[in-house]
């Protein structure tokens, strides 16, 4: 009887990541952004650029799409002086420099003291900008508005962390698509994001940003989504402007992959736990509500309940005994070729078992196929191989989901930049 619960559960479970696709494919073919018709004023924005030991030919050409953009730029030198302080110059910039290494939380906090604009963009010191970007962001703000990120492409040097890391990149892209025509997203990525100053400021300055602790231990991690979070539960919106798109690097190899992975995941865990028990969860609608608690809760549950099913299924069809080895290997057939029943087809239980096998891997298939189709017709090019590497960076988010899960009020030593 405990192994039908199981089968119903899962099925409940279909059934929700078939509406997760469909709803998120939908709504982001859907969407039309809401921007102003009045011409924005460069002149209300500065760029903020923490920088910490990039590369110089990188950072040249970070600047050089700054400088395109006519606006006041703002570096922060993280203990990091040259050649840093001679590019900014030599590019009209400010810098600051940061004589102790604090990371970028502390090199935002010492940049925002510097603006005087209505809005600071926050750019990350590898992250290069189009042509008009500062000019197209700033349509997107309203009085409901207060931050509005961009749609991030990742550079292809041929690597296979460059494909792993599209293919994730253009995954969130439909999500947040999608949540974006419900009001808001669940982070503006920190590569580029602009807000409204005179929001964030006194935020940033504050001892809860500045001295940000996870169950006792001060962290370093998740300044964009602790910016976007305290922006919704002050009841503003968050969205991205997908008419820019920037340019940044993927991780050199799978070892910082996987970091990354696990850093993104405590940082979503810790949020996902305090944005449900101070109310921003639901102060931002159903459907950012339900993206987030399948995200979060489904994959995992899933994964428990198919370990369960395994452990059922050894200890009720006893594949370590001889005699009823021949029962395993016959229901691991039913489970694979549900139509080829023999004469247990009488048997009710067995019936139950295949149909709904059959109805689990049509939600399955079918709902995966019509996001993946969505997904992919986001990438231009190398199709196949971005897909082959998407699924393996897929799988390490999952198990990195499974273990900040287990480890997110941990720090380590690579949680810093």
């Amino acid at each position: 009887m405990r192994f039908i619960y199981i089968y119903l559960i899962l099925t409940i479970l279909a059934i929700l990541s078939f509406i997760y696709y469909v709803l998120n494919v939908y709504y982001a073919e859907k969407y039309r952004p809401e921007i102003s018709n009045k011409k924005p004023d460069i002149s209300e924005a500065t760029i903020l650029i923490p920088v910490y030991n990039e590369d110089e030919n990188i950072f040249r050409n970070v600047l050089r799409s700054v400088k395109s953009q006519g606006v006041k730029f703002i570096v922060v030198g993280d203990a990091c002086n040259e050649p840093y302080k001679s590019i900014t110059e030599e590019y009209g910039g400010k810098f600051i420099l940061l004589e102790q290494h604090g990371g970028k939380r502390a090199a935002m906090v010492e940049g925002i003291k510097h603006i005087n604009t209505k809005y600071v963009m926050f750019l990350d010191s590898d992250t290069e900008l189009p042509d008009n970007a500062v000019y197209d962001v700033l349509k997107y703000f309203n009085k409901n508005v207060g931050g509005v990120s961009v749609n991030i492409r990742i550079r292809n040097n041929g690597n296979k962390i460059s494909y792993a890391s599209e293919f994730i990149e253009r995954t969130r892209e439909i999500v947040f698509r999608a949540m974006s025509y419900h009001g808001s997203i669940m982070i503006a990525v920190g590569n580029c994001a602009t807000y409204k100053t005179g929001i964030i400021k006194p935020f940033l300055l504050s001892d809860e940003f500045k001295n940000k602790h996870v169950m006792g231990r001060k962290t370093v991690l998740g300044d964009d989504i602790q910016i976007t979070s305290y922006l919704i539960k002050n009841g503003y919106k968050v969205v991205k402007d997908y008419n820019v798109t920037v340019e940044t690097s993927a991780q050199d190899n799978f070892k910082k992959f996987i970091h990354q992975q696990i850093r993104w995941a405590k940082n979503g865990w810790y949020y996902f736990f305090k944005n449900l028990s101070n109310g921003t969860t639901k102060k931002a609608g159903w459907f950012y509500a339900f993206n987030v608690l399948y995200l979060y809760i489904v994959p995992v549950a899933g994964f428990l309940l198919l370990l369960y099913r395994l452990y059922f299924m050894t200890i009720h069809f006893g594949y370590y005994d001889s005699l009823t080895l021949h029962r395993f290997l016959r229901h691991i057939m039913f489970q694979i070729l549900p139509l080829e029943l023999t004469h247990k087809i009488r048997n009710p239980a067995v019936i139950f078992y295949a149909l709904n096998k059959l109805f689990i891997d049509f939600l399955g298939i079918a709902g995966n196929s019509i996001f993946v189709m969505a997904v992919m017709a986001r990438v231009p090019k190398e199709r196949l191989r971005t897909i082959s590497y998407g699924a393996l960076g897929i799988l390490i988010m999952f198990f990195a989901n499974l273990y900040g899960l287990l480890t997110f009020w941990k720090q380590s030593k690579w949680a810093t930049r």
